[in-house]
C-alpha cells in the first residue's frame, strides 16, 4: 500500500479521485531551505530533505512511500506557502497579469526503487479584481496553499491559458505517479 507521507487534503483527494489505495501520514516537515537556487531545483531539495526528515523518525520500510512538494515561481522569484494576509496579497499581485508556473514533484520510494518526478504547469493569469482579491484574502483559502495560489477557486476565473495538467498545479502529477505503481 501507498503512503502518503503528507497531511495535504487536496493531495489525498487526488488519490482519491484516481482510485489509487493509501494512507495518508502527517508529518511537520522543516522547510527552511534557502531561496536563491532556480526553483525546479528547490522543490526538489525540498522533497528530498522530507524523505530525509520523515525516515529518520519513521519506519515504513516495506511500504511505499511518498514525499511530495510544489512551489509557486513569478520572474524567477520563489512563492512558498504564505505565512499571514499581508504575504498573501503580495504574492497574488505579483500573479496578477503574469506568467505563473506552478513546479510540482514527487519522491516515490519503494523497497526496491527509487522514482523522482518533477512536473510544471504554468498559468497566464489575467488581472484580478480588487474587491475579488480582498475576498479571498479575508476567506483565508489561501493558506496551505503555494504561492497562495488557488486553481479551483479564486484563480479558476482568471486564468486566461494553461499549459500542463491541473493535477500538478494542485501539487500532485497523478498521471506519472501511476505509470510507476
Amino acid at each position: 500500500m501507498l503512503v502518503l507521507a503528507s497531511s495535504s487534503k487536496i493531495r489525498a483527494t487526488l488519490l482519491q479521485n484516481e482510485g489509487i489505495e493509501f494512507k495518508q501520514v502527517s508529518f511537520d516537515y522543516d522547510e527552511g531551505l534557502t531561496k536563491d537556487i532556480n526553483a525546479s531545483l528547490y522543490v526538489q531539495k525540498i522533497v528530498l530533505e522530507k524523505e530525509r526528515q520523515f525516515c529518520e523518525k519513521n519506519t515504513h520500510k516495506d511500504e511505499n512511500l511518498l514525499f511530495t512538494d510544489s512551489v509557486v515561481s513569478v520572474k524567477g522569484q520563489i512563492l512558498t506557502k504564505a505565512k499571514n494576509d499581508e504575504e498573501a496579497l503580495k504574492m497574488l499581485q505579483m500573479q496578477s497579469q503574469n506568467e505563473v508556473s506552478i513546479l510540482s514533484a514527487f519522491l516515490l520510494q519503494s523497497p526496491k526503487k527509487k522514482i523522482f518526478s518533477l512536473s510544471k504547469t504554468t498559468l497566464f493569469l489575467d488581472k484580478f479584481d480588487e474587491d475579488d482579491l480582498k475576498t479571498y484574502i479575508q476567506s483565508k483559502l489561501y493558506l496551505n496553499k503555494a504561492g497562495a495560489i488557488m486553481c479551483e477557486g479564486f484563480h479558476q476565473k482568471y486564468i486566461l491559458r494553461q499549459i500542463g495538467t491541473l493535477n500538478t498545479a494542485l501539487g500532485l502529477d497523478t498521471q506519472t505517479l501511476k505509470a510507476y505503481l
